[in-house]
């Protein structure tokens, strides 16, 4: 399947793309501690970021809606996307600006830490979108975005486009205004089981569920790491069990793979459960790389993908 970026998009992407700085070490420091970082390294990331290019090595069309710097990490992560095949003629570069970036510690069980240290990333203004990027869209896939911006990108698509919504914690965090418009435009929305518990009140990812859909979420998605997936529609709720692996290097951007996927088998035609699939293939193939886009596979890497190839 071609990925030619002057083609019709099958997704868009709207949302942040950062640079990480990624170090390894054996055990996170306690309050006041200090431990020697093994490795480290830069490498393109960023929520958004992730799940466009993610999409593009599936081998999709897709687009990114974002901002950068004119600075060296800006030219880093669109030199990044040109790369994979991801259509850039949409991001912005803020003349002075720098590039947002992450600060990421990853211990030897692959759990991590992730501090954001500023810059910019995102639209903060609806008029600062070009339209034309959303016009001939079958999905838009909202990771980090202002509502007003986000409700903006969702008018202009085509009336049979499906929006899918992964706010994320940042969004989570800052409260029911932020997320709450978009979630109610949503066709589907993607959680992990911290975000869920954020929204719901909900501990438990089965009862976390429940409430979303009882808030109106048309098809709410809740990943749950190594215990895989949950998802209701048309009021039936389904487990998808993880795709187990033999060592886990780095979490860093699983949830974002599990997207791309998912998106991925939405433009493909699979039933949800089959996306949810398709989703925890492509998060295992990740987790077992370290980075958060190092490990993103491409078609040919996944099972479910290469079958279709063939047929």
């Amino acid at each position: 399947m071609s990925n030619d970026p002057h083609k019709p998009a099958a997704v868009a992407v709207l949302g942040a793309a950062a640079v990480d700085l990624t170090i390894r070490v054996k055990e996170f420091p306690s309050p006041d501690g200090i431990v020697m970082a093994e490795e480290k390294h830069s490498s393109p990331g960023g929520s958004g970021g992730n799940v466009a290019e993610g999409i593009a090595r599936l081998g999709y069309p897709v687009r990114f809606l974002g901002v950068v710097g004119d600075d060296e990490n800006g030219l880093l992560l669109r030199q990044s996307f040109e790369s994979a095949g991801v259509d850039t003629r949409f991001i912005r570069i803020d003349q002075g600006e720098s590039t947002a970036s992450c600060f990421i510690a990853v211990n030897q069980n692959g759990e991590r830490l992730i501090f954001s240290l500023g810059g910019v990333a995102i639209y903060t203004k609806p008029e600062e979108l070009d339209l034309a990027a959303l016009g001939d869209a079958g999905i838009l896939y909202i990771a980090d975005a202002f509502p007003e911006v986000a409700l903006t990108a969702i008018h202009a698509l085509p009336a049979e486009a499906r929006t899918v919504y992964c706010p994320g914690g940042l969004m989570v965090n800052l409260g029911k205004t932020f997320y709450e418009p978009v979630l109610a435009r949503a066709d589907v929305a993607v959680f992990n089981r911290v975000e869920a518990q954020g929204i719901t009140g909900m501990a438990e990812p089965q009862k976390a569920l429940t409430r979303l859909t009882e808030m109106g979420v048309k098809i709410p998605v809740i990943t749950c790491g190594a215990e895989g997936a949950l998802f209701c529609e048309n009021g039936q709720r389904k487990h998808i069990a993880a795709v187990p692996v033999e060592e886990v290097a780095d979490s860093t951007g699983a949830g974002d793979a599990f997207s791309a996927g998912l998106v991925a088998g939405m433009v493909q035609g699979f039933t949800m459960a089959d996306c949810v699939r398709l989703a925890c293939e492509v998060a295992a193939h990740k987790i077992q790389i370290q980075g958060a886009r190092e490990g993103l596979p491409y078609r040919h890497q996944v099972a479910r993908l290469a079958i279709v190839e063939k047929c």
